[in-house]
């Protein structure tokens, strides 16, 4: 029943939205990881370089298309 929301948001929403969506929930969890272990799962699979800045970018741009998504509602 949680989950119920979550699931309604995905059957409404664009690839575009879910994609961006998920990035952001990666970026969420590696933070809380950061945080709470001092353990970064993004550097710690793909190492310190050019894929992990990308990863970065990636997570940041979708915060911001999530941000401009839920202002339209």
């Amino acid at each position: 029943m949680l989950l119920y929301p979550f699931f309604l948001f995905l059957m409404k929403s664009t690839f575009l939205g879910i994609v961006t969506f998920l990035l952001v929930i990666i970026g969420a969890v590696n933070w809380g990881l950061v945080g709470v272990f001092d353990f970064n799962l993004v550097t710690w699979l793909f190492g310190a370089g050019v894929v992990t800045q990308v990863i970065y970018i990636l997570v940041g741009v979708s915060a911001l298309v999530q941000l401009g998504m839920w202002s339209k509602k």
